[in-house]
């Protein structure tokens, strides 16, 4: 059976994992005025009733890479701003999605514009994820031929990863790796070795990137790589659960090497299992607890370590 990417689900993770992050990338000049002392609210399940209101039953249930988040700004007495992000992974005819974000918008406007107080303030944005500039919309304008003037003009704030220029993100801001990912996923080919070598090489990266800030965000990632980078073949995908197991051994190894090791077909490799663990020190034993969901606690408790020092490798 063959194996169907779930784009939606993979970005989802990122949504959730990286809220405030996301915010910062796409709206940088309101980042820094709003209050995350005051926690973010994820309004999921008012998406979903506004999905359900845009679209069929059947189709609501399967857009799940939107977001609605709630925020404070620091000024103004406290106003409430709500940010919504969509992902759009596929292709549409021109102005289909630009009306979709826009009854987005009056959506949102109608159910939060005036819930508070202080006439609430809405933003839009999307995250174009696919080649080719079809559908990549803007802005979407409503007007009649009998009229010059258009009646309704609407802005939303977009990324394209096609086009995105990683040098444009802070180093420190994790989305950097996401985008990489995702602009990776664009340019190899629809094969499994290559899709498999890039798979190897991206989760080289991820096991020792260190700008994450919990757990759950290394999981997202963990996650979000696996099911952008689908491999079909069976042995492939076993080879890359082997070095995604290891965790630091096999890992260790270039991209030539991996390939010789795993692509071309030279007979099995002898010994690839003997001193593997032995190879595996406190840290990578750590990373690689965590990466499974084990709590701070039990790592400790696994690795004969109080939590604080636990806590320390993972920063």
């Amino acid at each position: 059976m063959t194996k169907k990417h779930d784009y939606d689900a993979a970005w989802k993770t990122i949504l959730e994992a990286f809220e405030e992050e996301i915010v910062e990338l796409l709206f940088p000049e309101i980042y820094n005025k709003i209050n995350w002392e005051i926690k973010s609210e994820a309004l999921d399940n008012e998406l979903l009733e506004i999905q359900k209101e845009i679209f069929s039953k059947e189709e609501a249930e399967k857009i799940i890479s939107d977001k609605i988040i709630k925020v404070t700004m620091k000024d103004n007495d406290s106003k409430i701003l709500f940010i919504h992000v969509e992902v759009q992974s596929y292709s549409s005819n021109e102005n289909i999605f630009a009306e979709r974000m826009f009854r987005y918008f009056y959506r949102i406007w109608d159910k939060f514009r005036y819930k508070y107080k202080d006439k609430s303030d809405i933003v839009g944005s999307a995250i174009y994820t696919y080649k080719g500039s079809a559908g990549k919309d803007k802005g979407y304008v409503y007007k009649i031929p009998d009229l010059d003037d258009d009646i309704l003009v609407y802005n939303f704030r977009t990324m394209d990863v096609e086009e995105l220029d990683l040098n444009n993100i802070n180093d420190d801001n994790p989305l950097k790796l996401v985008f990489k990912i995702a602009k990776r996923l664009l340019y190899t080919d629809a094969n499994d070795n290559d899709i498999f070598l890039a798979k190897v090489e991206l989760f080289n990266e991820l096991v020792n990137y260190n700008k994450v800030k919990t757990i759950d965000q290394r999981k997202a990632l963990t996650y979000f790589l696996e099911y952008l980078f689908l491999i079909q073949d069976d042995n492939l995908s076993d080879k890359f659960k082997e070095i995604k197991d290891s965790a630091g051994g096999v890992i260790k190894m270039g991209i030539d090497e991996i390939r010789e090791k795993y692509l071309e077909e030279k007979g099995r490799v002898e010994g690839k299992e003997e001193g593997r663990e032995e190879g595996i020190n406190l840290t990578k034993k750590v990373f690689k607890l965590a990466n499974k969901g084990e709590s701070i606690s039990n790592i400790a408790k696994i690795c004969e370590i109080s939590e604080e020092k636990v806590k320390e490798i993972l920063e």
